[in-house]
């Protein structure tokens, strides 16, 4: 069945207002209908930043994405937005625009997506810090909630130079996150985020080296949490967070095809029978990719091309 929708669709929906949840979309139609020949694909969805054409009846995603309707077509409007939010499903392709009433970045500014999870009710949650290009003073760091509706909140507790990344939904309900500079430099923070009101608090169980950035959050249905090291030439370290251990405790260097991965990755998430997978490419190349994770040897073994900026794990 194809499960794209058309433009005039596409609009019906933003009118009622129903576009406000991808999630939903996605889970029900896309990821249930062509599951992947590998089981820990299934239920992957992308989420990328792109410009959005606004007209004074819906909101279409830029670009010919959905299937072409002659009667909507006159009356798209050549006003570009900045930012839209887009999830995509890894084993379909079909994508689903975003709306929300407030900006997430204003014109002269770039969105940067700096995490993305879901937490254990199933609703995704993306954090986003715009990068100004001029010398206005940049939007702090956001966190929006991908449910019904919409929900944004300003992250508090931040240093002007910070920005929130690598969100993790934890199997207990709560989210937290990595939080750094925003050239992505250390030190680094695992910090709690209150999910009514955006604050966040500083978890002071585990120190991170000052000499390496870490990024990524994961968690394992046994509980055991995962992130990665980076170096400065780019080599990557799989790490577990264990909170009777001040350090991380190091597992191994992660390669493909006997060579050393050099470019950090864009996400790590495990899968519910507990198989690591890893966003990303090697430096210089594209697009991105999922490849499973060998949490003993480091191995990387290629999946799927992705190329979006962030994957989670849908929960149904």
């Amino acid at each position: 069945m194809n499960s794209k929708l058309s433009r005039r669709q596409f609009g019906q929906l933003a009118i009622a207002g129903t576009v406000v949840s991808g999630l939903s979309y996605l889970t029900n139609k896309a990821l249930a209908q062509t599951p992947s020949l590998n089981p820990s694909l299934n239920n992957i969805v992308g989420i990328t930043s792109g410009s959005i054409i606004t007209t004074d009846k819906a909101v279409i995603p830029e670009g010919n994405t959905t299937e072409l309707d002659s009667t909507a077509s006159n009356n798209i409007s050549t006003d570009i937005k900045p930012v839209g939010l887009v999830l995509q499903s890894l084993t379909t392709g079909n994508s689903q625009v975003l709306a929300n009433s407030t900006p997430l970045a204003e014109p002269g500014e770039i969105l940067n997506i700096s995490g993305f999870t879901s937490l254990s009710d199933g609703t995704l949650v993306v954090a986003t810090t715009p990068v100004t290009i001029s010398k206005k003073l940049a939007t702090p760091t956001r966190i929006t909630f991908l449910g019904t509706p919409i929900k944004t909140l300003i992250v508090s507790g931040l240093k002007q130079n910070q920005q929130l990344g690598s969100l993790l939904g934890t199997n207990d309900g709560r989210l937290i996150g990595l939080v750094g500079k925003k050239n992505g430099t250390p030190p680094i923070l695992l910090v709690d985020i209150n999910l009514q009101t955006g604050e966040i608090s500083s978890i002071n169980k585990i120190k991170f080296p000052n000499d390496e950035r870490v990024s990524n959050l994961a968690e394992c249905p046994d509980g055991k949490l995962y992130t990665s090291l980076v170096g400065f030439h780019g080599d990557t370290t799989l790490v577990q967070l264990d909170s009777n251990q001040k350090k991380p405790i190091r597992l191994a260097q992660l390669k493909v095809d006997g060579k050393e991965w050099n470019n950090g990755l864009q996400s790590l998430v495990c899968s519910a029978t507990g198989q690591l997978l890893a966003l990303g490419a090697m430096r210089y190349e594209t697009p991105n990719a999922v490849y499973s994770v060998d949490k003993n040897s480091g191995n990387m073994t290629r999946l799927q091309d992705f190329d979006v900026a962030q994957i989670a794990i849908a929960r149904r």
